[in-house]
C-alpha cells in the first residue's frame, strides 16, 4: 500500500560550477556497478548498528529501505503437555534402537502446536518487520548518459551518480552512527523531483506532509510498536535532505516489559541535531568511524590485473564465474563482512540476524530471526579474528538476556538449568521450533551460544564481563548434569536429539531400511556438552572462584565418550552407530563442531581426528555440500583449520561463483548474511590461527593454510588472535615474518610451518618475528 504525497518541487537552474565528482580511481573498499538493482537484494545497504536503509540506486524512481533492528511480530505458538514424559519414552527407544518410534514420540507429544502463520514457516519465532521506505521520483529528466553506483564501505556511504548531456543527479544515503538517523541527500542541477513514503505495512497510514510525515503503528500479533519520522530539508536550489529516524518500545533488558517512553519526542531530538548539524558534519562523522573501524585489519593477497581493476564489480564476478582469479576481489569480499559487522551491529544493540538490519518484507525469509544452530554464531566469527571484538558483544549481551527464558524452557521439560530451541527472535521465548525432529530435536543450541562467551574471554581478557557471565556458564552446565544419561552400555550420552537439521538411515527390528532423525549421543550433542562442562571449569579457574557442582561435572566429564571414527571408511562419526545419511551432501558440518568453531580436536594435539574431520569434510563436499552460502562459508573455515589452504581458497571461489550477488550479498539463496561473516572468518584463518594449547602455551600459526595462489607476497595488518595479541605479517616466496603486539601478558607457541618459537611477552610489548 502506497501513499503519494504533493510533490517536493525545486526550481530548475542552470549547472553551477563546483558540483562534487564521483570518485574516479578504483578503491580496493569499493563496490560498484554501471546499472541500478534489479531487486532489493541487489541494492546497497548502510547501516549504524541500530538502524540502517539500502538503496535500489533507482532512476528515475528510487527506493530506499528503511529498517529498525527491534521491528519484529510476535508468533503464537502453544507447548504440549506432559513432555518430560514424552522426553523419556523418546529416550528409552533411542536406547532400545527403534529410533523411527523416538520420532513419532517427539513429533506427535513434544513439538508444539503451531497457529496457522507458524505451521506455514515451521516456527516460534516473529518475523522482523520493515520500517517503511522513501520512494523518490524524479521528473521531467532527460535520458541518462553515464550512471555509476557504488557502496563505500571503508567510509559507510552508498552514492549514485547519474549524468545527462546538461547536467546531473548525486543521491548519496548513510545510517549517522553518531547521530542515530537517516540521511539521504539529493543533488541534482534538474531538480523537479517527488518524495513519497510507502509504509510497506498493509494496515498503516503515514501522517502529514510538506516534507515532514510520521509513519507510526505495531509489528505483527502484538509485536514491537514504532514510530518513523521522515523531514525533507531544502539546502538550495539544488539540494535537498531527507532524514529519517526511527524509534521503538522494545526493552533489551527486558523485551517482555516494553518501555513506555515518549517515542516522538525521542525521533524529534534526533531530527532536530541532524538538521542543525547538516550534511558535511554527519557526512565526516560517518566516515571517521567506518574508517576507524574498517582500517584496523587490512590485508593483501596479490593484485588483480591493472584492466580487471577498472571493471565493475558486478563485471569481476562475471569473470570469476568463467573460472578467472582475483585476489582483489577476494580482499573486497573479506572487508565486506567485515563492513557488514559495523553496519549491522554495535555495543548494546541486538544481535544480527538472518537477513541483518536490510529487509524490505514483513514476512522475511525464514523470519529474519536469530538460529543458534550455527548461523546467528556464525555471524560473529569475525568479529574477534578481525579486530571488531566489540561488535562480539551485541550477540553475547542478548545470550545472557535469554537465561530466564532458557531456564524455564529447561524446568518445563523437566531439565535442569540452561537450554534453548534452534532459533529464537527478539522477544527470548523458546521451545521446539519446527513440525519435524529433522531440525526441531537438537538442544544444544543454547551451548553453543554460550560457548561464544568463553571465546570472548579468550580474545579479550576481560574478566568483568566473564564474571558477569558465570551463572549462565554454570546454568549450561547443570543443564548437561541433567541432560546425559547412561545408555545401555553405561557411557552417558545426550538425547534424545537430532544432529542438527538431517537424519540417517538404520535397519529395524524387521531388517528393513528406515529413515530417522532422533537418537541418543549424537556428535555434535556430545562435543557440545563436554564443552560446556569444561568451559565453566575453565572460567571459575580464571577468576579464582570455586566451581559449584565441581566433582560431578569432573565425573560425567570422565563418562562421556569420545566420538568414534568409522572403521568403513575412515570418517568422523556423525552418531554412536555407523549409520548412512540421510544427505550425503548435508549442508551442516555438526558433527565437525569440536574441529571449528569448537577446539577439542585440532592438526597438532588429535591427528587422527584431524585426519577423520577432513575425510568428513571432503565426504560431504563430494557429495554436493557447501551449496549454500553459509555452508561454503562454514567449509572454507574447516579447511582452514585443517591445514588445507588450497581447498579453502576454492571454497572461497566457489562462493563468488555460486552465491553472491553484484552487491557482495551472501545468497543462502535466498540473502543469508551469514555467508558474509562466514566467508571473512575463513579467509583471516588462512592466514592466522590461534585454537590451540599445547605445553602450557597458547599456539599461533602464522599463515597455516595459505593456498599457492597466494604464497607469492602478500600481507596482513590487525589481525587478532587469542591471548591478546594484534598481529602484523608479510610473506614473500619462502619467508615470513611477522610483528606481534600484546595486549596482556602471556606464554605463546609461534608456528610457521615446521619452524617453532616459543615466546613469553609482557603487556604492551612488541616483538618482530622473521621466519
Amino acid at each position: 500500500m502506497k501513499h503519494t504525497f504533493a510533490p517536493f518541487i525545486l526550481a530548475t537552474m542552470l549547472i553551477a560550477g563546483n558540483v562534487p565528482e564521483i570518485i574516479a580511481a578504483q578503491n580496493p573498499l569499493i563496490i560498484d556497478d554501471a546499472v541500478p538493482a534489479e531487486k532489493w537484494d541487489f541494492g546497497y545497504g548502510v547501516g549504524n548498528g541500530r538502524i540502517a536503509a539500502l538503496t535500489f540506486g533507482g532512476f528515475p524512481k528510487d527506493t530506499i529501505v528503511l529498517n529498525e533492528e527491534s521491528i519484529f511480530a510476535k508468533q503464537p505458538f502453544t507447548r504440549k503437555p506432559n513432555v518430560p514424559a514424552a522426553i523419556e519414552e523418546a529416550r528409552k527407544l533411542a536406547n532400545e534402537g527403534k529410533f523411527a518410534e523416538a520420532d513419532n514420540v517427539f513429533s506427535k507429544k513434544i513439538i508444539g502446536n503451531l497457529h496457522a502463520k507458524a505451521a506455514n514457516n515451521h516456527s516460534v519465532s516473529g518475523s522482523y518487520q520493515a520500517g517503511g521506505s522513501l520512494e523518490i521520483e524524479f521528473r521531467g529528466v532527460p535520458a541518462k548518459k553515464n550512471y555509476r553506483r557504488e557502496l563505500n564501505i571503508e567510509n559507510g556511504i552508498a552514492r549514485t551518480e547519474i549524468e545527462f548531456a546538461d547536467g546531473k543527479i548525486i543521491c548519496e544515503l548513510l545510517a549517522d552512527p553518531l547521530g542515530d538517523g537517516i540521511v539521504y541527500r539529493i543533488f541534482s542541477t534538474r531538480p523537479t523531483l517527488e518524495v513519497a513514503i510507502n509504509p510497506r505495512h498493509p494496515k498503516l497510514k503515514p501522517n502529514g506532509g510538506n516534507g515532514n510525515w510520521t509513519l507510526e503503528g505495531q509489528a505483527d500479533n502484538g509485536g514491537t510498536k514504532f514510530r518513523n519520522d521522515i523531514r525533507v530539508k531544502k539546502i538550495s536550489n539544488k539540494e535537498i535532505l531527507v532524514f529519517s529516524a526511527i524509534a521503538t518500545d522494545y526493552n533489551h533488558a527486558n523485551p517482555s516489559a516494553p518501555l513506555t517512553k515518549n517515542l516522538a519526542a525521542e525521533n524529534k531530538k534526533i531530527l532536530d541535531a541532524a538538521m542543525k548539524k547538516g550534511w558535511q558534519k554527519i557526512l565526516a562523522g560517518t566516515e571517521k568511524y567506518f574508517s576507524e573501524r574498517m582500517n584496523r585489519c587490512r590485508i593483501n593477497l596479490g593484485n588483480s590485473p591493472e584492466n580487471v581493476q577498472k571493471l565493475t564489480t558486478r563485471e569481476r564476478l562475471a569473470r570469476v564465474k568463467k573460472g578467472a582469479a582475483d585476489p582483489d576481489l577476494v580482499e573486497l569480499l573479506f572487508q565486506f563482512g567485515r563492513y557488514c559487522v559495523i553496519a549491522n551491529g554495535r555495543p548494546g544493540s541486538l544481535p544480527c540476524g538472518l537477513q541483518g538490519l536490510w529487509n524490505p518484507d514483513l514476512n522475511a525469509p525464514w523470519r529474519g530471526c536469530y538460529f543458534l544452530n550455527i548461523n546467528c554464531e556464525m555471524n560473529y566469527w569475525p568479529t574477534l579474528s578481525t579486530n571488531l571484538a566489540e561488535f562480539h558483544r551485541p550477540f553475547t549481551d542478548f545470550v545472557l538476556v535469554m537465561k530466564n527464558s532458557g531456564e524455564e524452557f529447561a524446568k518445563f521439560i523437566g531439565q535442569d538449568g540452561f537450554c534453548f530451541g534452534h532459533n529464537v527472535d527478539c522477544w527470548t521465548q523458546t521451545y521446539f521450533s519446527g513440525n519435524s525432529p529433522e531440525w526441531s530435536a537438537s538442544l544444544m543450541n543454547g551451548a553453543w551460544a554460550v560457548a561464544q562467551i568463553v571465546e570472548d574471554y579468550r580474545f579479550t581478557g576481560d574478566k568483568a564481563y566473564l564474571k558477569k557471565s558465570l551463572p549462565l556458564l554454570e546454568s549450561n552446565a547443570r543443564f548437561m548434569l541433567s541432560w546425559f544419561k547412561p545408555d545401555k552400555d553405561g557411557d552417558f550420552v545426550s538425547g534424545p536429539g537430532s544432529s542438527p537439521e538431517t537424519g540417517f538411515y538404520y535397519k529395524n527390528a524387521a531388517g528393513k531400511r528406515t529413515l530417522a532423525h532422533v537418537s541418543n549421543g549424537c556428535t555434535f550433542d556430545m562435543s557440545l556438552g563436554r564443552e560446556a562442562l569444561r568451559n565453566y571449569l575453565f572460567a571459575c579457574d580464571e577468576l579464582g572462584v570455586p566451581a559449584k557442582n565441581e566433582k560431578q561435572i569432573r565425573a560425567l566429564l570422565a563418562k562421556i565418550p569420545l566420538p568414534k571414527i568409522s572403521k568403513t571408511d575412515g570418517r568422523l562419526m556423525e552418531w554412536r552407530e555407523d549409520f548412512e545419511d540421510k544427505q550425503k551432501g548435508h549442508r551442516h558440518f555438526s558433527q565437525l563442531y569440536g574441529i571449528f568453531p569448537g577446539n577439542e580436536f585440532d592438526v597438532l594435539n588429535t591427528p587422527e581426528y584431524a585426519d577423520a574431520a577432513h575425510k568428513s569434510l571432503a565426504f560431504r563436499i563430494r557429495h554436493g555440500s557447501g551449496h549454500t552460502g553459509w555452508s561454503a562459508a562454514w567449509a572454507s573455515c574447516l579447511y582452514a583449520t585443517l591445514g588445507d589452504g588450497n581447498a579453502a581458497r576454492e571454497t572461497v571461489y566457489k562462493l563468488l561463483r555460486n552465491n553472491i550477488n553484484p552487491n557482495l550479498f551472501d545468497m543462502h539463496p535466498p540473502f543469508q548474511i551469514d555467508g558474509n561473516f562466514g566467508i571473512t572468518e575463513g579467509i583471516a584463518l588462512c592466514l592466522l590461527q590461534s585454537q590451540i594449547e599445547q605445553d602450557g602455551r597458547r599456539v599461533i600459526r602464522l599463515v597455516p593454510a595459505l593456498p599457492d595462489a597466494w604464497k607469492k607476497s602478500g600481507n596482513a595488518q590487525g589481525l587478532t588472535a587469542r591471548g591478546g595479541l594484534t598481529v602484523d605479517l608479510k610473506w614473500n616466496t619462502g619467508t615470513v615474518s611477522a610483528r606481534i603486539h600484546a595486549k596482556r601478558p602471556g606464554k605463546f607457541r609461534i608456528l610457521c610451518g615446521n619452524a617453532k618459537r616459543d615466546i613469553d611477552v609482557k603487556s604492551g610489548e612488541t616483538k618482530t618475528l622473521n621466519f
